[in-house]
């Protein structure tokens, strides 16, 4: 019986000890090792995150991993930035492998960042992305006029239909006045400059082709996103020259698996949007005559006193012509484009190949532009903790640009009344004749640029990596003009070489820590960065030849030579933080401390900090019950400091220059020393919402914000006794407000036919808070009619107020300061004189800048087919119509000037009540008034896209073919006056010059039909 029990005991002993064994040996803890890969390419830097414990990995170069002190049961997440995580459940398993899917959601898509990326859903500062599809196939010469439309709070403004002309664009409004407004660019990490390079100042005519504006020469099919950077949180990290804004370029890279092979052939026609209304020759005589009658002439002595025949033109001949000069300086132009891509490698090696290759002859007469490229991008993995690469950009430009003044801006000076020849073939009038310009006006400019950027990541330890790069832009532009005698005034024939050349460099480390543990995710980035920019540029202008046969300027009779050099630098420590609680609460730290050659001693040094912060209130328990209508929602808010270091490189030195007096040679003050010189400082406040509804099916991102720019850099006047009119000093502030948003909208969508539409809108407030000591505002010498004025925007201009035609009279009438209206006459015996009378009578005036704009757009597939459509407007923007009061303000027949058609509508009796003075042949009045003053609104289809793809066999060597016709600017609606060749153009000057329309350049309309095929 003892036995028994014994035994019994000794049993149950031993299955119990059995039993805790079995237990305390699958709770030891265990190592799970394996490689995260997506589509066969390893995924480095892949988040692995033991759920249950806290404790988390990253994965290597290869994408292995290691993860300790694993338990069964425990829940393991993998993810990576841009793909949808998995989570298992740990089970015993040694080895897992884990293949991750790109996501398809816009939550987890990759944004760019300075220095850096992440995804949209742990994003807390304010940016916009373009994708590679928005820029695919673009007809544009430049890519960033495919940028217009696809950001809010973003303005496009294309320069004109010129082939490299240069945009104007501006994110969240003007922010200075005589430094740059525009947004600094970076492509694959290289910061660059767009301007020009060489120097046409001392050349023979004005140019629209941007001067060598490098955005023109990337090919857009080679970027892969862009990235606009607009709240201080996401700018300050490039400290003084972020105020404006940054716009990230990112190109293509390869992948491992097959090469891909991409080929787009085009041909496009093109043709000038709309032209400017001139009276035809039948009109022209008949405000002319009545001109003539209204000043007391006798009517039948118009044709022999009147001046309108001129260099032998006759009455018949007169009678009989009608020429529009505007088609002698505008055709139909034609453009053909080709590019082909490859792209692949392995697990150690990959590559992105391209070619692109532009003809192009413009809408101008003689504006034809050549251009190839050529890009290599290529990463290399030399170790398990070492990886190179390296991205090389080559383009060649040939191109033959027209002049504007002497060109196009000519025909306003024929009359219709005038032929293009003469009986015996010679030109009319040849110093103002359109044709005899073009054809006696010869320039080329060839342009080199080559772009570069290498760098080395070596992996230190698991989330901790060093990366070096380094970066080169060279620009190199050789110019050539020659304009032949019989166009100059003086019968000389002149020559113009420019050689330039702009070249930088940038190095930079920087260091980045990535872990995860727990719920909490770290990113820390600290970094050094040095650069050098250096400008050339020599020209030599030369001016009587013995014969045309001569065309350079060593062959002149007077050669004038010059020749400028200057460089700036640029020392930055820069750093980041970024940490994430349970995909909940974001918060974002950025700090940069720049130090630059262009400033004075006492100022070179600058903090540029920034803080921002994130609220995923989707990710709370509390939102489950309407997560699956409100599918997502964020909350996010910024504050921080961008810098704006765009003035030159010596603004703050005492510069001489030399000068004549009394039939000596010596030297004169240049410009007033400012060892307190500093950067413009832009502080802003940014609040945002994000959100999706309906299963992603809407979209909304809002954002409010206020940047105040304090520091403004002002030609501030001075005493004339000093030699100088104004210095450039620190002074003022400007603030902008506003209000952008942008909703996408899925319409429907199936295995047939999807609808997806997207607008935007954004509102924004420009005024000028102080400036300095003045009360109200100061006048800027050297800007014409330009002030600045407390309260108002920047870049308006001050004139007299016109108040109409008086009915009596058919004078006009302008208002006085103290509020009498008073006609010419009137004004003149009061003042003295038409100047006198409308100089001490100015007023601040309008506003350059669009109270909004927006864009609206669609895209619908059905089957193979595909249309896609993008608007976009403004509204509320004011400019002066220059080329209105040159036309209509001169004396019929002493001057060769077209008048518009709205000088049809002129006065003509007592009690006419109309917007025309009577035409005379008085002397002219040139300054000019609120009567040319515009409201310009315009509404423009930018693109219509229509796409078919080929069924094609699945063992077919052809991966794709479409065929698509594109259509690029096809419809405007406008109120701009007749007198402009478009409501788009933007003006020239600097954003202290921006209402006058003046020399405007149209632009043009395109048909582009084209085939893409994938290999």
């Amino acid at each position: 019986m003892k036995e028994s029990i014994y035994s019994t005991i000794n049993l149950k002993t031993v299955v119990l000890f059995f039993i805790s064994f079995l237990i305390s040996f699958y709770s030891i803890s265990q190592e799970l090792r394996g490689t995260i890969t997506s589509d066969g390419d390893p995924l480095p830097g892949a988040n692995v995150l033991n759920l249950t414990t806290g404790s988390g990995v990253l994965s290597d170069f290869d994408g292995n991993y290691i993860l300790t002190n694993v338990s069964n049961g425990d829940e393991i997440e993998f993810s990576y930035l841009g793909y949808d995580s998995q989570t298992i459940v740990f089970s015993g398993q040694l080895q897992l492998n884990i293949s991750l899917v790109e996501s398809l959601t816009q939550l987890d898509e990759v944004i760019v960042l300075g220095y850096g990326s992440t995804i949209e859903k742990n994003l807390s500062s304010s940016v916009s992305k373009i994708r590679s599809e928005d820029l695919q196939n673009t007809a544009l010469s430049s890519f960033e006029q495919a940028m217009q439309g696809r950001a809010a709070g973003v303005q496009v403004v294309t320069g004109s239909a010129m082939s490299g002309s240069q945009s104007k664009i501006r994110i969240r409004g003007t922010n200075s006045a005589i430094a740059s407004s525009d947004p600094l660019y970076v492509i694959d990490g290289v910061i660059v400059e767009t301007g020009a390079v060489s120097d046409r100042s001392n050349g023979v005519g004005f140019m629209d082709d941007g001067g060598g504006n490098l955005l023109s020469t990337i090919n857009p099919n080679d970027i892969q996103s862009i990235e606009i950077l607009k709240d201080a949180a996401a700018t300050a990290i490039y400290g003084a020259r972020g105020s404006s804004g940054v716009v990230l370029i990112t190109t293509k890279s390869g992948s491992s698996g097959e090469t891909k092979v991409d080929i787009t052939i085009d041909t496009g026609i093109s043709e000038v949007t709309r032209k400017v209304d001139f009276v035809n020759a039948e009109e022209y005589l008949m405000l002319a005559q009545e001109a003539w009658y209204n000043s007391g002439e006798n009517p039948t002595l118009f044709w022999q006193n009147s001046g309108v025949l001129v260099d032998g033109l006759t009455k018949a001949e007169a009678l009989s012509t009608d020429t529009d000069w505007q088609d002698q300086a505008l055709r139909q132009g034609v453009s053909y484009r080709a590019n082909v891509s490859a792209s692949g490698g392995d697990e150690k090696t990959k590559f992105f190949i391209s070619g692109n290759f532009l003809d192009e002859e413009s809408i101008f007469v003689g504006n034809d532009y050549n251009k190839i490229s050529a890009r290599t991008n290529l990463e290399h993995k030399l170790s398990d903790k070492l990886t190179m690469g390296t991205k090389l950009f080559f383009t060649y430009v040939n191109s033959s640009p027209v002049p504007v003044q002497n060109g196009l801006g000519k025909s306003n000076s024929n009359l219709p009344i005038h032929p293009v020849y003469k009986s015996d073939g010679t030109y009319f009038n040849p110093t103002l004749n359109v044709k005899a310009s073009l054809d006696n006006w010869e320039y080329n400019s060839k342009r080199r640029t080559f772009l570069a950027n290498w760098y080395l990541n070596y992996k230190l330890f698991d989330g901790l990596s060093l990366r070096s790069e380094y970066g080169i832009n060279s620009v190199n532009n050789n110019d050539s003009q020659y304009m032949g005698s019989i166009i100059d005034n003086n019968g000389e024939a002149k020559a113009f070489q420019s050689a330039g050349s702009r070249n930088s460099w940038n190095f930079k480390n920087l260091l980045n820590y990535k872990n995860s543990f727990g719920k909490h995710r770290l990113d820390i980035l600290a970094g050094l960065e040095a650069s050098k920019n250096t400008y050339q540029v020599s020209n030599i202008r030369g001016i009587g030849f013995s014969n045309s046969t001569l065309k350079t300027p060593q062959d002149a009779a007077t050669q004038e030579n010059y020749y400028n050099e200057s460089a700036y630098t640029f020392l930055s420590i820069l750093g980041r933080v970024n940490y994430d609680f349970d995909g909940k609460y974001l918060l974002s730290i950025t700090a940069r401390r720049d130090g630059s050659s262009r400033f004075g001693k006492n100022r070179q040094w600058g903090l540029f900090p920034a803080v921002s912060l994130g609220y995923n209130i989707s990710e709370e328990p509390f939102f489950e019950n309407i997560k699956k209508t409100v599918n997502y929602l964020k909350l996010r808010a910024s504050y921080g400091v961008s810098g704006n270091a765009e003035i030159g490189n010596y603004a703050y030195v005492s510069t001489y220059s030399q000068a004549n007096y009394n039939g000596g040679n010596g030297i004169t003050l240049a410009n007033i020393g400012d060892d307190e010189l500093g950067w413009e400082s832009s502080t802003q406040t940014n609040i945002g919402i994000s959100m999706q509804m309906f299963d992603g099916k809407l979209r909304l991102d809002v954002d409010a914000y206020e940047k105040l720019t304090e520091d403004l850099l002002l030609p501030y006047p001075v005493s004339v006794v000093s030699g100088l009119t104004q210095v450039t000093t620190n002074l003022g502030e400007i603030e902008n407000k506003g209000i952008e948003a942008k909703l996408g909208l899925t319409l429907v969508e199936n295995d047939d036919f999807t609808w997806d539409t997207e607008f935007t809108y954004a509102y924004n407030t420009n005024k000028v808070l102080s400036v300095g000591d003045n009360a109200e505002g100061i006048n800027i010498p050297g800007f014409g009619t330009t002030s600045i004025y407390i309260g108002k925007p920047i870049g308006i201009s001050t004139l007299p107020l016109w108040v109409g035609v008086d009915p009596a009279s058919g004078q006009d009438m302008y208002r006085t300061l103290d509020g009498r209206d008073l006609t010419v006459a009137e004004g003149v015996a009061e003042y003295g004189s038409v100047n006198n009378f409308l100089n001490s009578n100015w007023v601040a005036y309008g506003n350059p800048h669009p109270d909004f704009i927006g864009s609206f757009s669609s895209r619908l597939t059905y089957k193979n087919w595909s249309v896609s459509t993008l608007w976009n407007f403004s509204v509320g923007q004011n400019y002066i119509a220059s080329g209105e009061q040159i036309q209509g303000k001169f004396a019929y027949g002493s001057m060769d000037i077209t008048p518009l058609r709205s000088q049809l509508g002129r006065w003509r009796n007592p009690g006419d009540v109309v917007r025309v003075a009577k035409v005379t042949t008085a002397p002219t009045i040139w300054v000019r008034s609120t009567e040319y003053a515009a409201d310009i609104d315009y509404l423009r289809m930018r693109d219509l896209t229509i796409a078919y793809r080929f069924d094609l066999e699945n063992d077919s060597f052809l991966k794709g073919v479409d065929l698509y016709a594109k259509f690029t600017n096809f419809l405007t609606f406008t109120n701009a006056p007749s007198s402009m060749y478009d409501p788009e153009n933007y003006v020239r000057g600097g954003n202290l010059n921006l209402m006058d329309k003046w020399k405007q350049v149209p632009q043009a309309k395109t048909v582009n039909l084209g085939i893409n095929i994938k290999l």
